[in-house]
């Protein structure tokens, strides 16, 4: 491997600590505001990163960046918003990934949301983070589940009363909601929160 300059060492050490911070890898945009530099100026450091073999740059996603013979941490697409709340949209395809411990996702199958919302604040979960969900899991009552209902995404807890299904939020100002249409898509097995200094 060929010496870095000493800012391409501090840019490697902060795409690092970020890493390790957050469970994913910065943007140009947040390594450029943390050093305040232009994103060009970012770009030139990546890319001599790269040629030196300190980086991975996976096509053009926002966190695309990786680091070489990193073992223990598989990517998981972010495949766009659910709302806890009231719903509002879709889950959409996928446009980013985190990169999550490979002891939390181990052999499922998983998927992550950005959630929008405030219904599930009393349960950690607030507007911003970011869920990991595992697909195909067996849920119990209590569990934190993204369901469909008619065909709309939400995060809510599941209970199932004489074989009914409801959703309950552990925000009180939301009712529990019911319906003959309504799929559990996973349950939540992990959760991923920037820090917006």
């Amino acid at each position: 491997m060929k010496e870095l300059t000493d800012k391409q060492k501090k840019v490697l050490q902060f795409i690092n600590d970020f890493h390790a911070d957050n469970a994913m890898m910065p943007t140009v945009r947040e390594i450029a505001a943390n050093f305040k530099l232009s994103i060009g100026s970012v770009q030139q450091h990546l890319k001599a990163l790269q040629l030196k073999g300190c980086l991975i740059k996976r096509g053009s996603l926002s966190r695309g960046i990786d680091l070489p013979n990193r073992q223990n941490f598989s990517p998981v697409a972010v495949l766009g918003t659910v709302h806890a709340g009231t719903f509002l949209e879709q889950i959409e395809d996928a446009n980013d990934y985190v990169y999550i411990n490979t002891n939390v996702t181990r052999n499922r199958k998983c998927f992550a949301l950005k959630v929008k919302g405030d219904s599930m604040e009393p349960s950690g979960i607030v507007e911003g983070d970011t869920i990991v969900v595992s697909q195909g899991e067996r849920v119990y009552n209590g569990d934190i589940v993204v369901a469909l209902v008619d065909g709309e995404s939400a995060v809510k807890m599941f209970y199932r009363e004489n074989d009914r299904i409801f959703l309950k939020s552990s925000n009180p100002k939301y009712p529990a909601i019911t319906s003959d249409n309504i799929e559990i898509v996973g349950k939540l097995i992990y959760l991923v929160r920037e820090y917006k200094g």
